[in-house]
C-alpha cells in the first residue's frame, strides 16, 4: 500500500513564489511611505478639523496634493475626486474675485452678486456631494485601517 507523499515545491515553485511576493513588498514600502507622510502631517489635519467651513481645505491644498502624490495606487481615484472638488471650489473663488480670507463668520463678503453667491454655494456644495464624501471616506478608512491614523477629513 502506498502512502501519499508530501510534495515539496521544486526550484520552479520557489521561484514563482518569490516572484509573486515581490509586488507585495513594493506595495508595503509604498504604503509605509504614505502612512509616514500622513503621520508627519497630523498637525495639518488637526487644523482642517477645527475649520468647519471647508475653507481650511484650501489653505492645506499643497499638503493634500503632496499626500495624494504619495498615495498607493488603490487610493489615487479617491484623492483625484477629493482634490478635484477642492480645486473647483478654489477656481470658483478666484473667478469671482474673492479669497477664503474674505469670508467673515462663514459668510461671503458683502457686495457679491446673486450669481456669484450662487456659484460659490454650488462649488461649496460639491465638496459635500456623495462622490466627494465617498472619496474622503475611502481615504479616511484606509488611513484608519492601514496606517492606524484618524485624519478627520
Amino acid at each position: 500500500m502506498r502512502t501519499p507523499q508530501t510534495r515539496r515545491p521544486g526550484l520552479a515553485g520557489l521561484l514563482a513564489l518569490l516572484i509573486l511576493s515581490l509586488p507585495l513588498a513594493a506595495c508595503s514600502d509604498d504604503e509605509d511611505a504614505y502612512c509616514g507622510a500622513l503621520k508627519a502631517d497630523q498637525e495639518s489635519f488637526s487644523e482642517m478639523q477645527e475649520d468647519t467651513t471647508g475653507l481650511g481645505l484650501l489653505k492645506h491644498r499643497p499638503t493634500l496634493a503632496r499626500l495624494a502624490a504619495k498615495a498607493p495606487e488603490d487610493l489615487r481615484d479617491e484623492w483625484q475626486t477629493f482634490l478635484g472638488a477642492i480645486d473647483a471650489f478654489s477656481e470658483t473663488l478666484d473667478d469671482v474675485g474673492v479669497s477664503p480670507d474674505d469670508f467673515a463668520d462663514e459668510r461671503p463678503p458683502a457686495g457679491l452678486s446673486a450669481t456669484d453667491r450662487s456659484r460659490i454655494a454650488s462649488a461649496a456644495n460639491e465638496l459635500s456631494s456623495k462622490d466627494v464624501v465617498d472619496a474622503a471616506n475611502g481615504i479616511e478608512q484606509h488611513a484608519k485601517d492601514v496606517c492606524k491614523l484618524q485624519l478627520g477629513l
